[in-house]
């Protein structure tokens, strides 16, 4: 299982950047983005329609998400607070602009004073309250859109590849034409229940590659080998080598191309 922070690594690298038609860029997600990714992005704009201010917003929580080392759900939402504070916009004309493009967004500044966000951050002060109230808004669409992104990574990073602990190599392609016999050899009658493939196959596949149908019986085994281990399932892959894979892995493109 990939940590919190891999899985935001993974939504980040899924961002890119295209041009409109008449010239101007704009961020969306990339043909290789993993299938839960258009959810996560649209959840976190929070009811709005997509656009590029939100679109920013997020790209930047993400990377801040890959880069704090999260393992979860909770070592995140620890964090929001400083998050936050880290991505405020140093630029008064940036704080405007947030507001100004989408008025619902000052919505936001009346949360911030109903919950007491700025006497709690010390920020009521005379003449810039009017700056830090907007401050504080941002800082709660900010918080917002970060908690609904480690939400969906939360809920997704179990299924998301880590090279670490969701792959086994159990043969390398060295051993070429005899990797179906050699991994075959082991099997016994007995093994082919719980590893769902069929004895046939796999005696087949024990002939050597001489046998006819040894590479019909291989692809058989390959296709349905699947077993539990310590509360996981695993299956078989081969791009060359052997791999043992967790099976709800999802697979980064061309991992082992």
């Amino acid at each position: 299982m990939a940590t919190l922070s891999a899985a935001a690594a993974l939504l980040s690298s899924s961002l890119e950047e295209a041009l409109r038609s008449d010239g101007s860029p704009f961020l969306r997600l990339s043909s290789s983005a993993p299938s839960w990714g258009s959810d996560a992005i649209r959840a976190a704009h929070g009811g709005e329609l997509p656009n590029d201010s939100r679109y920013a917003l997020i790209a930047s929580c993400l990377e801040a998400l890959a880069g704090g080392s999260f393992g979860d759900e909770e070592e995140a939402r620890e964090a929001l607070y400083d998050l936050s504070l880290e991505l405020l916009p140093i630029s008064t004309w940036d704080l405007l602009q947030w507001f100004s493009e989408r008025v619902s967004r000052l919505s936001s500044c009346d949360e911030a004073q109903e919950e007491g966000r700025l006497e709690r951050s010390g920020l009521l002060t005379g003449e810039s309250s009017i700056y830090n109230l907007l401050t504080e808004g941002w800082r709660v669409d900010c918080e917002e859109t970060l908690s609904s992104l480690i939400s969906s990574l939360e809920e997704e990073r179990g299924s998301i590849f880590n090279p670490d602990a969701d792959c086994q190599l159990l043969l390398g392609d060295s051993h070429g034409i005899y990797i179906p016999q050699l991994y075959c050899s082991g099997i016994s009658e007995d093994d082919c229940e719980a590893l769902s493939v069929q004895w046939e196959d796999v005696k087949t596949c024990q002939g050597g590659p001489d046998e006819e149908l040894y590479w019909d019986a291989w692809q058989s085994i390959c296709n349905s080998a699947s077993w539990e281990d310590n509360g996981e399932e695993w299956r078989l892959l081969q791009n060359g080598d052997l791999w043992a894979i967790r099976a709800d892995a999802e697979l980064p493109e061309g991992w082992f191309s």
